[in-house]
């Protein structure tokens, strides 16, 4: 007589290779972002002033992008507004430290209170309208500030702004080009970081789920109009974070800070990045302003060659440019995967 065997599988040597595959495919993200910072705090060790004024503006026009994506790639609003809170922060330096004479932390709070502020003020103008008219409205209430501070010449020097906005109540560490340049890249991780754990949590996530659907957020009790105006918020906060370091860094402000080329600008990042990943409107940012650095040194013509850029990229990389590797990435496993297959089918 035989013994019956057993008909369950034994799973435990697959158990115990689990966690040994999928550590360090969720611990590699992490990791390659501090390699890079790491790399990063040596730039202006290996070039000089100008360029490392040139990293200085990607690291921080990067942070503008990120932050206008909150609302934009994971919100699903198209703004043309988000250089109205760049300009904000922009202000607050300037006013706060000429006639204030406030610190960078007094500076910073009161940035990231103005831009959060406006941006709720945005996102509650913006909830009864999508699409174009949204990108409309939101064009049209930046350009009011931009008139506001066009006017108030008493408060923000009109068109000529507010030059020579000192550094004194920087460290004397961080006050010239490569301590700033490094102060600059330590307070962009942090809030990217920030802006990271904001899209991942349960808040963030159900901002996601209201540019899916609104109507079954609504059902399932969320209130969309109230996610919409705190990804508003968030993203005008960052935003003016990112107008504060501008300021620092080229000793004035003005209304050029504000104006809507800049909105069309950071839009242009977060499509040719890919505003559906988190890092793809930063990648954009560090791309544009790269080229245009590089074609400048070439031709006076810059900007046609960057005009040719955005058609190709709207005619070939819809996705932008994480999207598509993104795309190849999924279309190699595939064709991996179906090539495992065929092999262990020859084998059987």
């Amino acid at each position: 007589m035989t013994t019956p065997t057993s008909t369950k599988p034994d799973t435990r040597p697959a158990a115990a290779a689990a966690p040994g595959r999928s550590a360090p495919r969720r611990w590699a993200p992490g990791a390659g972002v501090l390699v890079a910072v790491a790399l990063l705090m040596f730039v202006p060790a290996a070039t000089d002033s100008f360029y490392t004024f040139v990293a200085t503006r990607m690291l921080l026009l990067g942070l503008l992008a990120t932050a206008f994506n909150a609302v934009f790639g994971f919100g699903g609003m198209s703004s043309l507004g988000h250089a109205a809170f760049f300009g904000i922060g922009g202000y607050a330096v300037g006013i706060g430290v000429t006639r204030w004479d406030w610190s960078p932390g007094t500076v910073l709070a009161a940035a990231l209170a103005a831009g959060a502020l406006a941006g709720a003020v945005f996102g509650l103008a913006c909830l009864r309208v999508r699409g174009i008219y949204l990108l409309l409205l939101t064009l049209a209430l930046a350009q009011a500030l931009f008139g506001l501070a066009f006017y108030q010449t008493e408060w923000t020097g009109g068109d000529n702004g507010i030059p020579n906005i000192p550094r004194d109540g920087l460290p004397a560490a961080v006050r010239e080009g490569d301590g700033y340049y490094r102060l600059t890249l330590v307070v962009v991780v942090l809030c990217v970081a920030l802006l990271w754990m904001y899209q991942r949590s349960p808040l963030g996530m159900s901002v996601v789920g209201t540019r899916e659907s609104e109507s079954r957020m609504s059902a399932a009790g969320y209130r969309p109009g109230a996610l919409r105006t705190v990804a508003f918020a968030v993203s005008g906060a960052f935003s003016a974070v990112a107008g504060v370091l501008e300021v620092y860094l080229q000793g004035s402000v003005s209304t050029a800070s504000m104006s809507w080329q800049i909105s069309a600008d950071v839009l242009v990042y977060a499509i040719l990045g890919g505003a559906r990943h988190f890092f793809g409107p930063f990648l954009g940012a560090v791309a544009v302003t790269g080229l245009e650095v590089w074609v400048s040194t070439y031709t006076d013509r810059w900007m046609t060659v960057l005009g040719v850029v955005y058609v190709v990229t709207a005619l070939f990389l819809a996705d932008g440019v994480l999207g598509r590797a993104a795309s190849l990435l999924r279309l190699a496993r595939t064709k991996s995967g179906a090539g495992s297959g065929t092999s262990a089918e020859a084998r059987t």
